[in-house]
């Protein structure tokens, strides 16, 4: 080391004083630009407030609902469709507030092969009435034809009884 140089000598005492004076000035120059105010651009604040439901690209607003009471209750922007959740009812409310009620029934659609079973088991419903009815014809008849002969015996019996009556009449 070069202890001439009073510099780089460190028992120097002035040059430990200068040294640390620099050190102590940097720092303040740091402590300043920290504790300056950061000057950023002000932006304004907005809010937006909305009294009604977020508008959608639809035409159309829709909800589940249990009774009729709820869609009175309900505000409109745009038509709204109401249902309960099995689909029975559908209430139609427009933006005046008119309320239009309708009653649901579902269909179903059936399949080729579906549909055929159904044409067969109509077929079947179709016959078995036939076959019942047929049944009923031949108990009618039946019926007829013993209450006819339980006459004709009858009649036959009177006629018997009016025959021996005659003839037992005249021998004596």
């Amino acid at each position: 080391m070069n202890y001439n140089n009073p510099y780089y000598n460190p028992y120097n005492n002035q040059y430990q004083i200068q040294r640390l004076q620099n050190m102590r000035d940097e720092i303040d120059r740091q402590m300043q630009t920290i504790q300056q105010p950061v000057q950023q651009p002000v932006q304004p604040i907005t809010q937006n407030f909305s009294l009604a439901p977020n508008p959608s690209n639809s035409d159309l607003e829709a909800k589940y609902v249990d009774t009729v009471e709820e869609v009175k209750n309900t505000f409109v922007m745009k038509t709204g469709i109401f249902t309960n959740k099995d689909f029975s009812k559908i209430w139609i409310k427009d933006v005046t507030g008119k309320i239009r009620t309708f009653t649901t029934q579902e269909e179903i659609e059936i399949d080729e092969r579906d549909r055929e079973l159904q044409e067969k088991n109509n077929k079947i419903y179709s016959l078995e009435a036939q076959v019942k009815e047929l049944k009923e014809m031949m108990a009618n008849a039946t019926q007829l034809y013993n209450t006819s002969d339980d006459e004709q015996s009858q009649i036959e019996k009177s006629a018997n009884i009016s025959k021996s009556t005659k003839y037992t009449s005249k021998q004596k």
